[in-house]
């Protein structure tokens, strides 16, 4: 059976016994793999780093043909973002990052962009900004080694270009998160609908008017089809247009406070109902 290689970011792990793990992991080639990493334990082996939670890494893999675990057999640490770990909401927002791909894709179905999406996110999160100290022994410590994956700067090359942040709304913590979220309902195929009425279909004559917005239907609702829907809830022009700036992966004015407290609220229920739950960090992100 022939080895399989990828660039991944860890997003889940689970202690399988006393010297393996499981871990779970999105591939910019594969999408989502659970792998189990024999001797992963041990205090010397190929993969401590590897299973940082938000390290990316290259793996190397046997894929099993029947539906079980993979077999990681190495890995070598590509990138970490230590920053995270001195700024407590940057560091909620990375996990929540990593609770959307790891909960919110399928195994083998790989997204480019979203891979792509989530990398750039992390590395927002991780610039420089005011940290908020975190307790002392939660750093990050440890060694990959590993002699037989190929060469990094492969992997730099494919990468394609980073998905853009409007400004004023990516250089926040809850902007960086918008933006991946729109990336990430893009790829799934739910993008909000609001240039049209999400419920009949019927265009808006003016798209950066106010109008009523419904998660559970997928966008903005006209004065027909809103009273019908019961989580319908009013959306300022503002917020619409800062959604369809950060969608489009353009430009777009600087927000005010207010604007981007809105923007969260439209996004947050919006992925709920995608993902078929409240996802469990997004209280932490949005601070409710």
């Amino acid at each position: 059976m022939a080895a399989e290689r990828a660039l991944a970011i860890v997003v889940r792990g689970t202690d399988w016994s006393e010297t393996s793990r499981i871990t779970t992991l999105f591939t910019r080639e594969f999408g989502k793999v659970r792998a189990l990493a024999k001797g992963g334990r041990r205090l010397k082996s190929n993969f401590d780093v590897a299973f940082d939670l938000l390290t990316v890494c290259q793996i190397m893999f046997l894929r099993k043909a029947s539906g079980g675990l993979d077999l990681l057999t190495e890995a070598r640490l590509e990138e970490q973002f230590p920053a995270l770990r001195q700024n407590l909401p940057a560091l909620y927002a990375g996990y929540y990052v990593a609770e959307l791909l790891a909960d919110g894709t399928q195994d083998y179905d790989p997204h480019v962009p979203l891979f792509d999406a989530a990398v750039e996110t992390l590395r927002a999160l991780g610039s420089p900004t005011p940290p908020a100290p975190l307790p002392e022994g939660k750093g990050e410590s440890g060694r990959v080694a590993s002699t037989d994956l190929p060469d990094a700067s492969k992997f730099r090359r494919s990468v394609s270009p980073p998905f853009r942040e409007a400004p004023g709304v990516g250089s926040s913590t809850a902007g960086a998160v918008s933006a991946f979220e729109l990336v990430w309902l893009h790829e799934l195929g739910y993008s909000p609908r609001l240039d049209a009425c999400a419920g009949c279909g019927i265009e808006r004559v003016n798209p950066s008017a106010a109008a009523l917005y419904s998660p559970s239907a997928g966008g903005v609702l006209c004065p027909q089809c809103g009273p019908a829907v019961a989580d319908r809830r009013g959306a300022s022009g503002a917020a619409l247009s800062a959604l369809r700036a950060l969608g489009a992966g353009g430009a777009g004015p600087e927000l005010a406070p207010a604007v981007r407290t809105e923007v969260r609220h439209l996004l947050g229920p919006t992925v709920s109902c995608v993902l078929g739950r409240r996802p469990r960090l997004l209280g932490y992100v949005d601070g409710g």
